[in-house]
């Protein structure tokens, strides 16, 4: 995970089962509660912007969960019936049918960090099961025998991230290449997995500038994405071909859309963990949240999933629903929202908006003004990436 882009409504318990598990026919003061005042946009009665050639039938409101299982076990069946694709890793396998015993007929892939392997401190300690050196030892032998391996800083010391007991490898190595190869397509005979999902597959050396690091081997972004962009098309090959397996990565650092395009190529989809805000308090500029719109929409129309993550707190309303209104403008069926922060992975915020059916999207997203609209036939939603304000209507 990486740093990325925010509010929400904290529910009771009983509010949130009532929304949740019932059939949600909303009287006309819960609607004025969760949507704004009409605008000037409907009062006008615009015409709806329809396509040209209709998208096939999706649900607007489609959810991701990752990436590792919820908190409460009891929650099995609330993320089986409302999520639609599922991220977990290694030793989650019994949540994983557990989630197909409740229903869930989704894909669930399996999470495993890119970048690094972890110290566990000594050789005998089991490591994390989220990166392919998995096993007890193997850092220790990592260490010893192929040093080579690690990605290291200009004064030629292993690149640590700080407090984390992880240590950066280095993607244009090729005994780690064939290392992680290997590793990975042995994870996956297990046919409960439907594939790979990458995590922290930087996009450039942002990563490293943070911490104010230059690496020995890298000196530009480009020499970086070169060797990334091999080690990726390896495993599309091995996964594709030979095991018929999805590969998704969370891209990470992203400081181009066109390297997000050239990494997607060996993809079926990725992540974009900061998506219509900031990672935690503030938003993006209006040309940033512009750029992250058309990524999007680019992304579905070349046939690739699309997973888009808003960092907020629970109980900031007015950035949930100018995040989810934002995906709302770009979804046509390949996209997957969540509205979370990365210290809350585990639990489930769930929002009277997201029980809401608006139906199917009329046509595209259009601006007007300030403002960018979709239609759909039970209602709209209006974005305003300028004021970050949004809302949700339904008719």
């Amino acid at each position: 995970m990486s740093p990325g882009y925010q509010r929400s409504i904290g529910l009771s318990a009983g509010v949130f089962l009532f929304f949740l598990f019932c059939s949600c026919n909303f009287t006309s003061d819960v609607l004025k509660s969760i949507t704004a005042k009409p605008t000037e946009i409907q009062e006008n009665k615009l015409p709806k912007k329809d396509y040209e050639t209709p998208l096939p039938a999706f649900n607007p409101m489609q959810f991701t969960w990752f990436y590792k299982p919820p908190e409460n076990s009891g929650d099995i069946p609330v993320i089986a019936d409302n999520f639609s694709l599922i991220i977990l890793t290694r030793n989650d396998e019994n949540k994983r049918e557990a989630l197909r015993n409740a229903g869930y007929q989704g894909p669930v892939l399996q999470y495993l960090r890119f970048e690094a392997v972890m110290d566990a401190g000594d050789c005998q300690t089991k490591p994390f099961q989220n990166q392919a050196a998995n096993l007890e030892g193997d850092f220790c032998q990592i260490s010893n025998l192929h040093p080579d391996w690690f990605l290291t800083d200009s004064n030629n010391m292993p690149v640590k991230l700080s407090k984390t007991g992880y240590l950066v490898m280095d993607p244009g190595s090729v005994g780690w290449q064939n290392f992680f190869l290997d590793r990975v397509t042995g994870f996956q005979k297990d046919a409960g997995w439907a594939g790979l999902f990458l995590d922290n597959v930087d996009a450039s050396l942002g990563r490293f500038e943070s911490m104010e690091i230059q690496t020995a081997k890298y000196p530009d972004d480009g020499s970086y994405q070169i060797e990334i962009e091999k080690q990726l098309a390896e495993l599309s090959h091995a996964l594709h071909q030979n095991q018929n397996k999805q590969l998704i990565a969370n891209i990470t650092y992203l400081k181009s859309p066109e390297t997000w395009f050239r990494y997607l190529v060996h993809l079926d989809g990725a992540m974009m963990e900061a998506f219509a805000a900031d990672w935690r308090s503030g938003y993006l500029s209006e040309s940033d949240w512009l750029e992250q719109i058309a990524i999007a929409e680019e992304t579905q129309s070349q046939g690739k999933t699309i997973l888009l993550v808003t960092q907020g707190e629970m109980d900031d309303r007015e950035r949930m629903v100018f995040s989810l209104a934002s995906f709302l403008l770009v979804n046509n069926g390949k996209a997957f929202f969540r509205y979370t922060n990365d210290q809350d992975y585990r639990q489930i915020w769930w929002y009277p908006e997201f029980g809401l059916d608006l139906g199917q999207p009329f046509g595209p997203r259009y601006k007007i003004s300030d403002q960018w609209q979709r239609d759909f036939e039970n209602g709209s939603v209006i974005v305003n990436p300028v004021s970050h304000a949004a809302e949700i209507i339904m008719n």
